[in-house]
């Protein structure tokens, strides 16, 4: 779509736990993003960097980054939404590297009115992806009315 978002413009997330540089592409069903990752991150585990099990939070960020761009479009705020799990996220040994970057890519497969969502989610890093189905819940009526661009 046509407007250019920043994920701090549409995640709660705040540094340090703002995994998302940028945002990619992104359709009403689907987005793309790119993180890059720091040596710094209070996550990463020496010179070794970003343990590979935290794939789980940057696909969720690229899930709630598409649901926050959508709210934002309606003149919505932007609240937390709640991971609930996910099936198969296997191979999750190791580390992303730092200066690595990595492309996530999320797909609406649900969004209900009772605030349940499920999304098939990939990572790749270089020759190496993972890939699974997140299941995600933002209560209904959480986001209140805020300042849309």
């Amino acid at each position: 779509m046509s407007r250019d978002w920043q994920p701090a413009d549409v995640l709660p997330h705040r540094a340090p736990m703002l995994l998302l540089t940028r945002i990619l592409a992104w359709d009403a069903r689907s987005l793309a993003a790119e993180a890059e990752v720091s040596a710094d991150h209070p996550l990463a585990e020496s010179a070794d960097g970003l343990p590979c099990w935290t794939a789980i939070e940057f696909m969720a960020q690229a899930a709630g980054a598409l649901d926050g761009i959508r709210l934002r479009v309606a003149g919505r705020a932007v609240p937390p939404g709640y991971l609930l799990g996910t099936r198969r996220l296997d191979g999750v040994d190791g580390h992303f590297a730092p200066g690595a970057r990595l492309r996530i890519e999320v797909e609406e497969l649900l969004q209900d009115a009772n605030g349940l969502g499920a999304y098939t989610c990939r990572l790749v890093d270089g020759a190496r992806s993972w890939a699974c189905q997140l299941t995600v819940y933002r209560p209904p009526g959480a986001e209140a009315a805020g300042s849309g661009e």
